[in-house]
């Protein structure tokens, strides 16, 4: 058993009210063992560290801050109830004058408590950091394949496929997209990869790994587009990330946020030897807020087998006034995941000449999908489905044979 959790926590309370005083001391491990004192009109962190080497000391620390608070508190009342004796002259005694004083000052202290408790633990916290203090940089990823059950255990602040900042009010909500089927080791390297740098960011985030059934081929952008309406039913996004599971920025400073155009963050990624293969590649992994996915229409839903839903989604951009953005490009290295290659190339030039035609009909406004399963695991949230071939196909009146 550790001395200090995994989570934030209150090491005391001491609620001074004076004249002009009023506070509260906590300590918050994950920030890198500072501790804050909220005051009235301001609010200062100090290194833990400075004023203790451990979490014994820091303990000590706030005991004794807990004692030096109340010897003040009965010197300044009993100071100020003597002062109002004398005002007070024609009161029968000094008790009244006690009992009456006490009674309002009580009355003041639970408002202050209470203006405190909701400042720092409501919808009033102050605005994570940005950029955020504690990032890394460039790091090598670890592909290593972990047990699910391990990488649970590591990331203990995960519930529900979710994680909210809980000392601060983040940037941005972002549920990242995942298309997905047959890659349960590449699946591991991308939660152990992905979650701890989105974290370091300090925003609110939730994964959604969206895997279809087998029977016919891999349609990763209907996929994407299933992702974001199931998402959009759990919370109020602000950011929609799509995300191809074999593609891992390795910079965390290649944010997983959103902006007046979509970002593409895979802007080097290992496979193109860290060159972008083409100004329009749109691959990888590319962010949109909610309006500019909807806007859209989302991806085509005509795509099964491999390739060209990247650059019918490039066309969609255009026709709607987009600019792809590459805010990040520095820091836009991506290392590649290794598979073997088992979605067929399909018929996508075919489909590409009518992609300026009939974008504003085919995407979110036409998906149909079976929903068999959508469960709620401690990383992410698994969505299972059916997609029907034929019926997409049969959706819009497209000639593809010669």
């Amino acid at each position: 058993m550790t001395c200090c959790p995994r989570t934030s926590y209150f090491i005391s309370s001491v609620i001074l009210k004076s004249s002009d005083m009023s506070g509260i001391c906590l300590v918050d491990e994950i920030q890198q063992e500072r501790l804050y004192c909220v005051f009235r009109d301001s609010n200062m962190g100090l290194s833990a560290k400075k004023i203790a080497g451990s979490c014994e000391g820091t303990y000590n620390a706030c005991i004794i801050g807990l004692l030096v608070s109340a010897t003040l508190v009965y010197a300044l009342n009993l100071k100020f109830y003597h002062s109002i004796s004398k005002i007070h002259g024609n009161m029968k005694n000094l008790s009244d004058i006690i009992q009456q004083t006490f009674s309002q000052t009580i009355s003041k202290r639970l408002i202050w408590t209470q203006l405190i408790h909701d400042r720092n633990f409501t919808n009033t916290l102050d605005q994570c950091s940005w950029p955020p203090k504690y990032l890394h940089g460039r790091e090598t990823l670890n592909r290593t394949v972990f047990d699910l059950e391990d990488l649970n255990e590591v990331f203990t602040f995960m519930k529900d496929g979710h994680y909210k900042p809980t000392n601060c009010t983040p940037k941005q909500r972002v549920a990242i997209i995942v298309p997905y089927r047959d890659r349960e080791p590449q699946m591991k390297i991308f939660l152990n990869n992905v979650i701890p740098r989105i974290y370091r960011q300090q925003l609110e985030f939730g994964i959604y790994i969206v895997e279809q059934t087998s029977g016919v081929p891999f349609n990763r952008g209907m996929l994407s587009n299933i992702g974001f309406k199931e998402a959009i039913l759990d919370m109020k996004y602000d950011c929609i990330v799509i995300h191809d599971l074999d593609i891992l920025p390795e910079d965390d400073r290649n944010f997983y946020t959103c902006d007046d155009n979509p970002i593409h963050m895979a802007v080097k990624v290992q496979q193109f030897k860290y060159n972008l293969p083409y100004k329009g590649f749109a691959g990888g992994v590319t962010t949109f807020s909610k309006l500019q996915y909807e806007k859209i229409n989302g991806f085509s839903n005509q795509y099964f087998g491999w390739g060209g839903e990247d650059d019918d989604l490039f066309t969609r951009m255009k026709k709607n006034n987009y600019s792809l953005i590459r805010p990040f490009e520095e820091f836009g290295h991506c290392g590649s995941i290794k598979h073997q290659q088992a979605n067929k190339k399909n018929d996508r030039l075919k489909i590409l000449k009518y992609a300026h035609k009939i974008w504003q009909r085919d995407g979110l406004n036409n998906l149909k999908y079976n929903l068999l399963i959508k469960r709620l695991k401690q990383l992410y949230v698994w969505i299972y489905v059916n997609i029907d071939m034929l019926n997409v196909r049969k959706s819009l009146d497209i000639k593809l044979k010669k």
